[in-house]
């Protein structure tokens, strides 16, 4: 069992850690160019299949995913 301050909660902190953290994702998400955009917001927003985002852009389900891996990696860069 953790002692001391390891068991104390700060939710206030946490939260706006969190604050934090979703508007650096906000503005790197905004910095990227318009197809890492759109292709963010079929996978997420609108929730479609790597193979269904692999058929609107006439590529396959393996390079959208390869994409996506980099827009996660470049987002990821730019939050932590």
């Amino acid at each position: 069992m953790p002692f001391g301050s390891d068991c104390v909660r700060r939710p206030v902190e946490d939260a706006a850690l969190r604050n934090l953290q979703l508007e650096n994702l906000r503005k790197a998400i905004a910095e990227l160019d318009v197809q890492g955009q759109n292709l963010l917001s079929l996978r997420y927003s609108d929730a479609l299949t790597m193979d269904e985002i692999g058929q609107i852009y006439g590529i396959s389900k393996m390079a959208v995913s390869k994409r996506l891996k980099k827009l996660h990696e470049k987002l990821g860069s730019s939050v932590s």
